[in-house]
């Protein structure tokens, strides 16, 4: 983030009326948020970069993601979460590009 700007900075303005930023620890917030969401297209994970927070995160979104949706992973060639992640899913369709790991939910 470019320094001296606020979270949600590249949000535009046309779309802050349905944006909204919460802060705290992704074990507390996470499965309530996705248990309000009810099903996800996109989850994105960029917070902490650990193997047991990722996995985490992808576990606890996972059942969530529509099937065809996607998980999109920052850093994620730091550790070995994402590709064991894919492995457990037996996801058909994810590929890590330029350190960013993607993950497309089976339909089936």
């Amino acid at each position: 983030m470019p320094s001296g700007r606020p979270p949600g900075w590249v949000v535009p303005n046309w779309l802050k009326a349905q944006w909204q930023l919460i802060i705290g620890d992704a074990r507390d917030l996470l499965p309530r948020l996705l248990g309000e969401l009810g099903t996800v297209d996109i989850f994105i994970h960029d917070s902490l970069h650990t193997y047991e927070h990722m996995f985490w995160e992808f576990r606890a979104a996972y059942p969530s993601l529509r099937p065809g949706g996607l998980i999109i992973s920052d850093d994620a060639a730091w550790n070995s979460a994402f590709p064991e992640f894919c492995r457990e899913v037996h996801a058909r369709d994810a590929r890590i590009l330029r350190g960013v790991g993607f993950l497309q939910k089976n339909c089936t």
